[in-house]
């Protein structure tokens, strides 16, 4: 009753109309203290989940009251990193857990394709557009590989354009927009073209063809010796850098404004 602010007697009233209701006890007086019975223990056992929705629906009620979002659309180009998008999403959902975090992930992304047809909020795109109020937020490092026994990775000679055209290439494309976006190649480059790092990862392990890939996805295959880099005299490595774009840069969201600052940290 002191914790609840009420008196003893409306507790009182509470128990004994819960227990009328379910038709078996669910205190019992040791001493002067009561202690719930097994049935007692039981039910409130099933009754915590209601009432932990039951309070998160009272604080997400709060927050709309005061402008809160409910959601946040997000489009990632599948190269940002996953184990750090999600540690960012688990620490959103920490402090704003009312918020649901829709997540739309594409290759080679157009923040404005995204912001038209996914209504997305937040965007972190590879190849930023007209937009100017973007962020650089991190730098991918992409690097030329092919399988050990490949025709390029074979020789011990430095390569060039003329060999690397004579073999099939992987090239990551786009998967939206009217006009797709594709990684850089020679005009004359045969290519094998797929849409996403995953396939184009598995294009280049089973020795078909040579492709620039994220380091930090090939890491293991390199180790091991499955994957080894090229030979070039230059651009046997690339940066693909990232880049964080709002639709709203002056949004007084607190939701939105905090997912932006961790995306950007």
């Amino acid at each position: 009753a002191s914790k609840l602010n009420r008196s003893q007697s409306t507790i009182s009233y509470a128990i004994s109309r819960l227990q009328e209701q379910f038709k078996i006890p669910l205190l019992e007086l040791k001493g002067r203290k009561a202690h719930l019975t097994e049935a007692g223990k039981a039910l409130l056992a099933d009754a915590e989940p209601l009432l932990t929705g039951f309070r998160a629906l009272e604080h997400r009620a709060a927050s709309l009251a005061a402008g809160g979002e409910s959601e946040i659309h997000l489009s990632v180009d599948s190269v940002y990193p996953d184990d750090r998008l999600f540690a960012i999403f688990a620490e959103v959902a920490h402090l704003f857990p009312h918020v649901c975090l829709k997540l739309h992930r594409g290759t080679l992304l157009s923040s404005v394709h995204e912001f038209a047809n996914y209504g997305a909020d937040l965007c972190i795109v590879g190849t930023p557009a007209n937009e100017y109020l973007i962020k650089p937020i991190l730098d991918i490092r992409m690097k030329a590989v092919a399988k050990a026994d490949h025709p390029l990775a074979s020789g011990k000679r430095q390569l060039t354009r003329m060999d690397l055209v004579q073999c099939l290439a992987v090239i990551i494309e786009g998967t939206t927009g009217s006009d797709p976006r594709r990684q850089p190649h020679a005009p004359l480059q045969r290519r094998l073209a797929v849409t996403s790092i995953e396939s184009a990862i598995a294009a280049v392990r089973s020795g078909m063809c040579f492709g620039w890939l994220p380091v930090y996805r090939i890491g293991p295959y390199l180790e091991s010796g499955e994957l080894v880099g090229l030979r070039l005299p230059m651009g046997s490595e690339r940066v693909a850098r990232m880049f964080l774009v709002r639709r709203d840069v002056d949004s007084s969201s607190r939701e939105k404004n905090v997912l932006a600052d961790l995306l950007g940290a």
